[in-house]
């Protein structure tokens, strides 16, 4: 069973992923423990959790931010995990359950016009933590946390990029897993660089354009 400091993290924390509390909402320790029904102390545990994770700032005397994602950031996101994700794949791909990568190429194999975009996304992100969670390196995994969270944030930021994106997104998925099957280590790990190159494009250029930087200079 959750402790009540574990419950307010938890649902704090899925309010902002999801932009319930969209970026730059201002939070108050008052009206947090009214809408969760938990005392003063979970809460400001939970804050100082989410803050260490990037997801607030807390301003002495000022308040608590949600924090936004600049374009800066995107850069930042996409380079820790073009970093990772790649050498992930090639050094420990081999460990995966050949079942799983054939269970992937059958989902990314289908006509993705009938398929919902919550589910497109939830396998998106397995299939990508699939890579990071072979090599059963805890400093790693550990690592990649914070940045998966911030792109859950990001997507939906951007609208969820649009069908075309996600049918362009789905083919590289495909070829990387038929890569895997193949044991083509080397060619799966240079697709899936690409494949991370062309989101964080599209990832920049919306926020760019919408001219979405919501994470402002605190002073």
């Amino acid at each position: 069973m959750e402790t009540l400091k574990l419950q307010a993290y938890n649902m704090i924390k899925q309010k902002i992923i999801q932009c319930e509390y969209p970026p730059n909402t201002i939070l108050n320790e008052e009206k947090l423990k009214d809408e969760l029904n938990v005392s003063r102390t979970p809460i400001r545990d939970a804050l100082s959790r989410l803050e260490q994770e990037s997801l607030i700032h807390i301003l002495p005397r000022r308040g608590i931010i949600v924090k936004g994602i600049s374009a800066e950031e995107v850069e930042q996101i996409f380079e820790m995990r073009m970093l990772i994700e790649p050498y992930t794949l090639k050094m420990y791909g081999k460990t995966i359950d050949k079942p799983v990568l054939t269970e992937m190429e059958a989902f990314f194999s289908q006509y993705f016009e009938d398929i919902p975009y919550e589910v497109i996304h939830k396998r998106d992100d397995e299939f990508h933590h699939l890579f990071v969670n072979a090599s059963q390196n805890a400093y790693l995994i550990e690592a990649c946390k914070i940045a998966y969270i911030q792109n859950i944030r990001l997507r939906i930021l951007c609208g969820n990029l649009g069908r075309d994106h996600i049918l362009k997104s789905q083919q590289q998925h495909l070829k990387i897993a038929r890569y895997c099957l193949e044991e083509a280590w080397e060619q799966a790990s240079a697709l899936l660089t690409d494949h991370l190159c062309y989101s964080k494009q599209a990832s920049y250029n919306i926020i760019t354009n919408l001219q979405i930087l919501l994470n402002p200079r605190y002073y």
